[in-house]
């Protein structure tokens, strides 16, 4: 169980927005589409590729398309969402541990409502994870363990990963990788919620898996096609609904990725910028943030 709740953590850090919103995977394979969640930036000397990641996927979702791995191929730079580097280092693991915990005593029944602790109970009897293993945790830990495994029962795989893909890729070939975020940063996020928080934290969550499970295709086709609107309607606007959430987990990062965005297409070498989909698209999306600072950012 241990060896269990380490891997759940460790697929954790490589997804870059909230539990389940950045989940694609497709049961036939990909599709040849003529467009994909990629865009293409234009610099003065350069090209930065913006790719919108799927952070799991299943075996059968390779070979990726031929665009994804030409824009790849083309640029000497590898940005991710965190410092995929770090990942490895066993701290990083004890720093999550200890920060996911409540403080001594606390339980996390007493952060829930009778209602919302009700649906977590059931949702953790049908993913087959304790309860008590999950009661000392935050609610937002909790709720990400939750979701991690809902999402192994569709048979995705934190190996099989758009950012792992890439991330092993880039160190084979020797390219420069660069983090938008630390991990620290990241720990720091899903663990520092407002208590006042908590209680909506997981219910977002739980309705999250469930809508996951009702709309897994309809993610799938939007993420391959490049359907921006769909993508935004599907990811994001729920969320929407919980706007301290969602500016915590989403807008006020694309807005922080900016200036590092803004870097790269100063400077002369080509690069790509993988990050999860539902940050790039909608009118708070990466996308737009540029195409208002009058760059040219064209879809491919």
């Amino acid at each position: 169980m241990k060896e269990r709740r380490i891997k759940c953590i460790g697929a954790f850090l490589l997804l870059a927005s909230f539990i389940l919103r950045l989940i694609a995977a497709e049961e036939n394979g990909g599709a040849l589409t003529n467009r994909h969640s990629l865009w293409k930036v234009e610099g003065k000397n350069n090209v930065v590729y913006l790719l919108g990641s799927i952070h799991l996927l299943k075996p059968e979702n390779f070979p990726l398309p031929a665009a994804l791995e030409t824009a790849f191929s083309k640029s000497q730079v590898a940005v991710f969402e965190t410092d995929v580097e770090k990942l490895a280092d066993p701290q990083l693991q004890v720093t999550l541990m200890s920060k996911a915990q409540l403080p001594a005593g606390q339980t996390l029944k007493q952060h829930l409502s009778a209602e919302t602790y009700a649906a977590f109970t059931n949702q953790a009897t049908e993913s087959g994870l304790p309860v008590e293993m999950l009661e000392s945790m935050k609610p937002p830990m909790a709720a990400m363990m939750l979701s991690m495994v809902a999402v192994a029962k569709l048979g995705a795989d934190p190996a099989k990963g758009l950012d792992k893909y890439f991330a092993d890729k880039a160190h084979e070939e020797g390219k420069q990788l660069i983090g938008l975020e630390t991990a620290d940063f990241q720990i720091d996020m899903i663990t520092s919620f407002p208590e006042d928080e908590d209680d909506l934290v997981m219910k977002s969550s739980l309705k999250e898996i469930e809508t996951m499970k009702q709309s897994y295709g309809d993610i799938v086709t939007a993420w391959q096609t490049g359907n921006g609107a769909a993508i935004e309607k599907l990811l994001n606007d729920s969320l929407r609904d919980t706007p301290a959430i969602f500016k915590r987990m989403v807008t006020d990062r694309n807005r922080n990725w900016m200036p590092r965005i803004e870097e790269l297409l100063h400077g002369d070498k080509n690069a790509i910028v993988i990050v999860g989909v539902a940050h790039l698209v909608g009118k708070d999306g990466v996308v737009e943030l540029l195409r208002k600072k009058g760059l040219k950012v064209t879809q491919l």
